[in-house]
């Protein structure tokens, strides 16, 4: 059953579960209460696409845009008031990655929502997935256990195994927690305790979302030491990325718990 929620989108509920689709194509953005808009490909526009007044905004405003990614119908459009955004500044604090080495025995590796997705090229994780392999097979040379996480709404569908790309090994768990934090349902607390890690290296994102509760949940609620490489985790915008990491440095009684290195720079011993 599905119900209309704005042109070229729609609400779709189906054996107990609700998400948000693309009218057009029936692309899968979220599931039902999250924001849609995230899911979206954006386009900022000068203001010449704005219609016969556009010379008044030239200066003063910006059209953004969002798109179905799987078909590239219109699903939105805002202006953006350029007066209403404050001047950037630059965080108290800017993180450097540097060299890292690991205790094999005692570290896993949480790969987050890397599904078949990510093989796409018009997907923002895309980028990820050759050097997020070579990552992994270093990993698993180093018997460094493995574990998978993939949006709860794409289980039991095409879109809900992990991107073929990366080569998953059947000893490999692949989680589906209903949540951004991937720590609900105790699942991943499980496994973790069952290897004896004290150490998680993240890859994959999206950094505002999974990443960013996730890993701290991580360190300030279950003390592991993270571990994040800067070029193994994606966002859909620099903003997202920056503001995702400067909250790992600033988080109460659990900042010395993160790393930050480069997929290179992390070695197991």
């Amino acid at each position: 059953m599905s119900r209309p929620l704005r042109e070229n989108l729609e609400l779709v509920e189906q054996q107990g579960a609700e998400w948000v689709q693309c009218a057009a194509c029936g692309h899968r953005l979220c599931a039902a209460g999250e924001d849609w808009r995230v899911a979206c490909v954006t386009r900022l526009l000068p203001p010449g696409r704005m219609g016969p007044f556009h010379r008044i905004m030239e200066g003063r405003a910006l059209l953004e845009e969002r798109y179905c990614p799987g078909c590239g119908v219109s699903l939105d459009a805002t202006v953006i008031i350029n007066e209403e955004r404050s001047t950037p500044r630059a965080g108290p604090h800017r993180v450097k990655p540097e060299s890292v080495v690991l205790e094999a025995r005692g570290t896993a590796v949480v790969v987050l929502d890397l599904n078949t997705k990510a093989d796409t090229a018009s997907q923002p994780s895309q980028p990820l997935i050759r050097p997020a392999r070579a990552f992994l097979d270093k990993a698993r040379a180093a018997s460094v256990p493995v574990v998978f996480t993939v949006v709860v709404w794409e289980k039991d569908t095409p879109d809900g195994a992990v991107a073929e790309a990366l080569a998953r090994r059947e000893r490999e768990p692949v989680l589906y927690p209903n949540g951004y934090d991937k720590f609900i349902g105790g699942e991943l607390r499980a496994l973790l305790e069952g290897w004896g890690t004290d150490t998680l290296v993240f890859l994959g994102g999206a950094a505002n979302f999974a990443l960013l509760y996730t890993a701290t949940t991580a360190a300030r609620a279950h003390g592991y030491a993270v571990v994040v490489p800067m070029d193994g985790i994606y966002a859909h915008s620099d903003y997202e990325m920056e503001y995702t990491l400067h909250q790992f440095t600033v988080l109460p009684r659990a900042a010395g718990r993160f790393r930050f290195s480069r997929l290179a720079a992390v070695e197991f011993r």
